[in-house]
């Protein structure tokens, strides 16, 4: 009987092991909050606390979406990367013909010449394709090379769901991510010094050149956020790129910083609300007014100072008691546990079966015996 209790208690760590792996795998791609409960409606959305990475709010966060121009985050990361920002680029027509007629463009022209500090600005604010294409042609030579980069470095920044096709976002099948990837490459630029001080300029002015004399190159961000003249506007916001296709829908990669507090949301495949806003924006700000209000820092020091400033603010406990779930994980969780059970009562009861048997064999063995 000993050994039977002792396979019993095995057999049951055993199965709340694969048990609370199948709710970890399947809260994945439902929601998952340390903010208490709020209404978020765009369709994949992850919040990451800036230095920590720790998760604050998720949804669908693992599910695979079309980045669309959020994909020039990991494209600037690649130039600041290999590149001297003063280091002369000569744009090849090639570069520009692999952009689609419907897509934002800097309007360079064949045979120009830029520094790489301008097109990286072409690129992050008014997000134009050719400017990427242009910087991805002169580090690997094509595009298809560039890709390749593309690819090597997500995987070492640690993405596992990612595939880059282009440098731009044009819309492919071959490229793809998920919000918690994006939200490791937008980590990872963020601690770049120059990537952050482009993602916070609202204008910027193309210099003339040889084949285009005028300074009529004007470009304004398309991040509506960090646009004080916006109805978008977030006083606390400080990047970083948004993108748009019709496949992908509306997408942005946000940051905003207050005091101590930095946070960086992804949204993909927003919308608009029944009020006609963006709700990537709507979205973004109501994560940001949260995490502001309520996130408490790990750092314990930090920790304690923020709670002697005030009696109203949440304790970590407390964070970790308003995690708010959706029915479908509620329900998943429910069915999961009656299934172990029932594994768990069909193998006990196998055992003690088979014990019987022996014994009842032993039994008889004894009878005949004597």
């Amino acid at each position: 009987m000993k050994k039977i209790l002792i396979f019993v208690i095995i057999l049951i760590t055993f199965s709340s092991k694969c048990f609370a792996s199948e709710v970890l795998e399947d809260n994945a791609n439902t929601s998952f909050s340390v903010l208490g409960n709020l209404k978020i409606e765009s369709d994949c959305v992850i919040m990451v606390e800036r230095n920590s990475g720790e998760i604050l709010y998720q949804k669908n966060a693992y599910k695979k979406m079309y980045p669309a121009s959020t994909t020039k985050i990991l494209t600037a990361i690649l130039v600041l990367e290999k590149c001297p920002l003063n280091e002369i680029v000569t744009v090849n027509s090639s570069a520009l013909k692999a952009v689609p007629a419907t897509y934002t463009t800097a309007k360079l022209k064949a045979g120009e010449k830029f520094r790489v500090e301008d097109l990286l600005y072409a690129m992050l604010i008014p997000s134009a394709n050719d400017a990427a294409n242009v910087l991805a042609e002169h580090i690997s030579g094509s595009i298809a090379n560039f890709s390749e980069l593309m690819n090597k470095k997500a995987k070492e920044i640690g993405c596992k769901n990612s595939h880059f096709a282009n440098p731009s976002g044009v819309h492919s099948t071959e490229l793809y991510t998920t919000a918690y990837d994006l939200s490791l490459i937008a980590r990872y630029a963020m601690n770049i010094e120059k990537f952050r001080q482009i993602i916070t300029t609202t204008t910027y002015t193309l210099p003339s050149t040889e084949l285009h004399q005028n300074s009529d190159r004007k470009f304004t961000t398309s991040n509506a956020l960090i646009r004080p003249d916006s109805n978008e506007y977030y006083e606390y916001a400080n990047g970083i790129k948004t993108g748009f296709t019709n496949p992908a829908k509306d997408c942005i990669v946000a940051s905003a910083k207050k005091d101590n507090k930095e946070f960086i949301v992804v949204i993909l495949g927003a919308d608009y609300t029944d009020d006609h806003l963006r709700q990537k924006y709507v979205d973004c700000k109501t994560l940001f007014d949260s995490a502001f209000d309520n996130y408490i820092p790990n750092d314990a020091d930090m920790q304690q100072q923020i709670q002697e400033s005030s009696e109203n603010v949440v304790t970590s406990k407390k964070k970790d008691d308003v995690i708010a779930t959706n029915n479908g994980y509620m329900i998943f969780k429910f069915a999961s546990r009656i299934v172990a059970v029932i594994v768990i009562i069909f193998a006990i009861r196998m055992i003690f079966v088979v014990s019987f048997k022996s014994d009842d064999k032993q039994y008889s063995r004894k009878r005949k015996h004597k």
